[in-house]
């Protein structure tokens, strides 16, 4: 007689519930660390953003603004942020006073070599309360803006005109992420409103 080799059924359907019990506990887990990368990359990107508007603000001594969209809440999904100061029309020089504006509805967007608009990457929203100081309504949207100084006017170069956390959520409200600023303007992520 010659010996058979292979399985049974009984051995194939105890190893096929096995694969199915780990990969029902792996499901949940798995989908738990993708949200969270994207929660981590909508952070990451905001503030990448806001260290290069600080560095601009320096580097080309020009005060820089960025505007948050904070209501309908279906537009917290936006901001938009000066990346190089706005040129005087006449001479082609930077005005302090000069600044770029959201447009209001229906109205083209200013300068997109130095005006952009980011939109938060997997549907990630900003949350309420808002930190930084607030605008007003330019047609139908909301906005809070913050500045970040050229040095003049009392101000040290990099200077935040306002602080905080920003808290970012993700499509079902139940995770958020935090992008935190403080008073000198050097920004940090993290997954709690206190940074540690």
């Amino acid at each position: 007689m010659r010996a058979r080799f292979g399985f049974t059924l009984i051995e194939l359907a105890v190893v096929m519930a096995i694969v199915i019990i780990v990969t029902g506990m792996a499901v949940p887990a798995f989908g738990r660390a993708v949200t969270t990368s994207r929660m981590q990359a909508a952070a990451y990107q905001l503030a990448g953003d806001l260290k290069l508007m600080r560095e601009n603000a320096v580097l080309y001594q020009a005060d820089l603004t960025m505007y948050f969209c904070t209501n309908p809440a279906a537009d917290r999904t936006f901001y938009c942020f000066e990346l190089l100061p706005r040129l005087d029309s006449t001479t082609g020089l930077p005005r302090g006073t000069l600044h770029y504006y959201p447009p209001a509805d229906g109205e083209m967007w200013p300068d997109p070599g130095r005006f952009l608009r980011r939109d938060f990457p997997y549907a990630v929203k900003l949350a309420l309360p808002k930190p930084f100081t607030y605008v007003g309504c330019i047609g139908s949207r909301e906005y809070y803006k913050v500045t970040f100084f050229s040095g003049s006017g009392g101000h040290f170069r990099g200077q935040p005109s306002a602080y905080g956390s920003v808290k970012l959520v993700d499509r079902t409200g139940t995770r958020s992420w935090y992008v935190i600023m403080d008073s000198v303007g050097r920004v940090r992520v993290s997954a709690s409103s206190s940074g540690s």
